[in-house]
C-alpha cells in the first residue's frame, strides 16, 4: 500500500509539471469597420483570413488586435503612406509565431511612429490603409508553415459585419 500511494504521489508530480495548454485568446477588431472578406473573396477564390475596411486613411489608428501581451515582429515594405489598392506594392505586416509554430499576421496598414518590434497588448502599429477598397483592407490571417487556418474566425464574424473597435473577430486556440 504504501509504493501505491508513493507511485501516485510521483504521478501527480508529475503532472503538476506538465505544461498546461496556452489559453484561448480573443482577437478584436483592429479598427472600427466592416469586414470585406473571409474564407472566400468576392471573387470566390480561397482567402482564408479576415480583412476589415474602416478608418480614414493615413490618421485611424490599427492595433495588434490579440489580446494579452504579445512579441510583435513589424516590417516595413513601403514606407509610403498608401490610400489607394496597388498589390504590386509590397505590404507592410505584424506578426507574432506562437510556440506551436502558428503565425498571426496584420497586413495592409501604413506605418506611423508606433510601427516597431515590441512585446504589448493590443498595441497601436501603424494607421489605417484605404477604407472601401479589398485590396488594402486591413488583412488578419493565423497560418503555419503556408497553409491558412480558418477555424479562429469561423462563427465569429461574416462578411458584410460591422464591427466596433475592439470587438471580437474570433478566438485563437
Amino acid at each position: 500500500m504504501p509504493r501505491t500511494l508513493k507511485a501516485l504521489g510521483a504521478l501527480a508530480a508529475l503532472a503538476a509539471l506538465a505544461p498546461s495548454p496556452a489559453p484561448a485568446r480573443n482577437v478584436e477588431a483592429p479598427l472600427a469597420g466592416t469586414v470585406t472578406a473571409t474564407t472566400y473573396s468576392s471573387s470566390g477564390a480561397f482567402h482564408g483570413a479576415v480583412d476589415i475596411s474602416g478608418g480614414t486613411c493615413g490618421t485611424t489608428n490599427v492595433t495588434t488586435a490579440v489580446f494579452g501581451s504579445l512579441a510583435w515582429n513589424v516590417v516595413i515594405n513601403t514606407a509610403n503612406t498608401i490610400c489607394y489598392a496597388n498589390l504590386a506594392i509590397p505590404q507592410n505586416e505584424v506578426r507574432h509565431t506562437f510556440a506551436d509554430g502558428f503565425t498571426f499576421r496584420l497586413m495592409h496598414f501604413n506605418p506611423s511612429a508606433a510601427s516597431y518590434d515590441r512585446t504589448c497588448d493590443r498595441c497601436n502599429i501603424g494607421k489605417a490603409s484605404s477604407p472601401g477598397n479589398p485590396d488594402s483592407d486591413i488583412h488578419l490571417q493565423l497560418d503555419k508553415s503556408g497553409t491558412k487556418d480558418t477555424s479562429w474566425y469561423s462563427g465569429s464574424t461574416t462578411k458584410g459585419e460591422a464591427l466596433s473597435l475592439g470587438e471580437r473577430v474570433g478566438v485563437l486556440d
